[in-house]
């Protein structure tokens, strides 16, 4: 059965191969650069408290300027994981069931059972080992980077720790589970790519920030300001991610959009700074968000979730083939 399996979906994990090779090449021709000036142009001393905080400045907002939208575009690679379901996943039994190829193996005296635990097993370890590969290899590119925005920024956190193997193996449980109702391979695969959005975007979106209850912190919006100078931007304070930030007034009020616009409005009617009018009137920023030592503990509830309803889709899919098969 082993062989078997890997003569009839050798092409997908080979083809998974070559675009692993592919992307790590991308990966370590702009990471040797990036890396050679994290360390030779002293950001990595600035980093480390032993710059002068004057250069420091320029140097993060340098390298920032200079690596961080490569890393933003590499967002893109979000569709990888939805891949490994529509290619590998879909056609598993989709194709099977589409050429009626499974009677010819439970001919051959294997049981149901066994053909579906062996495929399965291969397929997903192959699917899980592409993944890690992967994120090994992003993880190593995206280090200079994670030390200036943090691990929560959203390539980081979808391409690192636990979460990308998760997503890949849920979207190929997903696939198995569409080619065994479709039972045809195309419709599966359509059904496995926009299936994958349908789940995948509502975790991200509306569960992931919201798997821990959020902290808030309040500052003079001074320090809100050397924080956003000093290169760490919308990450605020070290490598924390911002839920949502504005200002409160002494009681403690959130301000509105129109209220904040009255204040700007105010402070340059009385040719004072933005700055020291707020600080006059007792304003303060407002900072809901979740602490950056939580990455690992939001990554393994998220690919908990994933790998649990991976698991729930496959059995569907196996109770599934038994019934329709039987």
């Amino acid at each position: 059965m082993r062989w078997l399996t890997w003569r009839q979906h050798r092409a997908e994990v080979l083809g998974g191969l070559v675009l692993l090779a592919a992307l790590g090449a991308v990966l370590v021709v702009t990471g040797l650069p990036m890396h050679a000036a994290y360390t030779d142009q002293g950001v990595a001393a600035c980093v480390a408290g032993a710059g002068v905080a004057e250069d420091c400045d320029t140097l993060l907002q340098q390298f920032a300027g200079r690596y961080v939208g490569l890393g933003d575009q590499l967002t893109l690679l979000t569709v990888l994981p939805v891949l490994a379901g529509v290619f590998i996943g879909a056609p598993l039994l989709g194709r099977e069931l589409e050429h009626g190829t499974w009677r010819l193996a439970w001919a051959q005296g294997v049981t149901r059972t066994r053909w579906l635990a062996v495929k399965l097993a291969l397929l997903t370890a192959a699917v899980a080992v592409l993944a890690v590969g992967f994120t090994a290899l992003f993880t190593w590119w995206r280090g200079p980077l994670d030390v200036i925005q943090g691990r929560f920024d959203g390539a980081a956190y979808n391409f690192q720790g636990v979460v990308p193997t998760a997503s890949a193996v849920f979207a190929f449980a997903l696939g198995t589970l569409a080619g065994t109702l479709a039972r045809r391979t195309i419709p599966a695969m359509v059904l496995t790519f926009f299936g994958y959005w349908i789940v995948w975007l509502p975790l991200v979106l509306a569960g992931r920030p919201r798997f821990l209850a959020p902290l808030v912190r309040t500052s003079d919006p001074g320090a809100a300001t050397a924080n956003t100078t000093a290169g760490r931007g919308a990450l605020g304070t070290g490598q924390d991610w911002i839920l949502d930030s504005g200002l409160i007034d002494r009681a403690g009020h959130r301000l509105t959009l129109a209220q904040e616009t009255a204040m700007l409005r105010a402070a340059r009617d009385s040719d004072i700074s933005k700055l020291a009018y707020l600080q006059q009137h007792g304003i303060r920023s407002l900072e809901v968000y979740q602490p950056g030592d939580r990455f690992w503990t939001f990554q393994l509830i998220e690919a908990g979730l994933l790998l649990a309803l991976a698991a729930v889709l496959l059995a569907i899919a196996v109770w599934l083939v038994h019934r329709r098969t039987g």
